[in-house]
């Protein structure tokens, strides 16, 4: 990959880094590696970024938010459960296929850990707390781990919503949306992530949402 050098700095850098993330993952992905495909001094992305994480998250994030943006335009868009969860996973399936690599960080690198960090909320407000011991969480990895699951949960709450939106007016069963949006989403993600490129050749977004939400809604049985 060549970056043209008549790019702004902040630009290269960023474009840079998304090649180098999706190619060698967040561990070992390195700064220097960037600095020469995006062909700036070490100062200049530290000026722009501070660090390989800063620079990581604000790539991401920078992408969620049009991201969101899009889901939630899609669902407004429809009337009916069924056509709003369709235009959901339409957005979703295009966004994380084509966001593959980034995304995968998020999920394994940035929100995976040895220590089962786990988020509960407390008067409404996100905790991060250990499965083992309080002592191997830090500060500094508490507030990581919230910013990113902060990204997906702006995703995932859009379709939580619809869930909810479906048990109250009786046209899903009764039962925590919370934890039926869950295994919707996450569900549908791993399969994103696992899919093979042969299937991708063969199937639409639109294709795999009507699957995905024709399953959810009224299961695998044929009768």
């Amino acid at each position: 990959m060549q970056i043209d050098v008549k790019l702004p700095k902040e630009t290269r850098i960023k474009l840079a880094a998304e090649e180098i993330f999706s190619k060698y993952g967040y561990e070992k992905a390195t700064l220097d590696s960037i600095i020469a495909l995006a062909d700036v001094g070490k100062g200049t992305v530290y000026k722009y970024f501070g660090n390989k994480e800063q620079l990581f998250y604000k790539l991401v994030a920078e992408k969620n938010i049009p991201f969101v943006e899009a889901l939630q335009q899609a669902v407004d868009a429809e009337n009916e459960l069924e056509s709003k969860l369709i235009a959901y996973f339409t957005v979703l399936v295009d966004f994380y296929r084509n966001n593959r690599a980034l995304w995968q960080i998020i999920y394994f690198e940035m929100l995976n850990n040895s220590y089962c960090a786990l988020i509960f909320d407390e008067d409404d407000k996100p905790m991060v707390v250990s499965r083992y011991s309080e002592d191997l969480l830090s500060e500094e990895f508490k507030e990581r781990y919230l910013r990113y699951h902060g990204l997906l949960i702006s995703e995932f709450n859009i379709l939580k919503l619809l869930v909810e939106d479906g048990m109250n007016n009786g046209e899903l069963k009764q039962g925590d949306a919370r934890i039926s949006a869950s295994h919707l989403f996450f569900g549908v993600a791993m399969g994103i992530f696992h899919h093979t490129h042969q299937l991708e050749k063969t199937m639409s977004y639109s294709h795999m949402a009507k699957i995905i939400v024709d399953r959810f809604l009224y299961g695998e049985a044929t009768r």
